[in-house]
């Protein structure tokens, strides 16, 4: 991870990298450990499960990273020679509506069956969301990286 971080720093520092792209990926990872504190809060001090809420932060982390970091698109623009963020094209938009789809059904599951603990449990896949997302984003910036600094 800090391998990928540092070729993001490095194309910024060389101004090849959107700074439209460095904020999102920047608020993403500073909204999922917002999240991953407010957990942290209700596991020690509300008395959720924690094993349920790494399991569901798990989930949405693996969740984040393969599917809903489609959502971004990220790709090298040779007129400016920048990395910056696409159009969205139909699996992005697919993307969207799935993302929609599995954060009503979590929260709806959540409320069912885990009456009390359900804010924890919520926040917890919501971050693994985000941060996978995140990661997700940083790694396609390292695949764009790599195939415009092979040469």
């Amino acid at each position: 991870m800090l391998h990928f971080l540092r070729e993001v720093r490095i194309l910024r520092e060389e101004g090849k990298l959107h700074t439209k792209l460095i904020s999102r990926v920047r608020m993403l990872f500073v909204i999922s450990l917002i999240l991953a504190g407010a957990v942290v809060f209700n596991l020690v001090f509300r008395g959720a499960d924690p094993v349920i809420a790494a399991a569901l932060a798990g989930i949405g982390f693996i969740l984040g990273l393969y599917v809903f970091s489609r959502m971004n698109v990220v790709n090298w623009n040779e007129e400016e020679e920048v990395v910056q963020t696409g159009r969205m094209d139909t699996v992005g938009y697919a993307t969207i509506g799935l993302y929609i789809l599995f954060e009503i059904s979590f929260r709806t599951f959540l409320h069912d069956y885990f009456p009390i603990s359900a804010t924890a449990y919520l926040l917890a896949g919501i971050f693994g969301t985000l941060f996978g997302r995140a990661v997700g984003t940083v790694i396609e910036i390292h695949r764009v990286y790599r195939a415009t600094h092979s040469n």
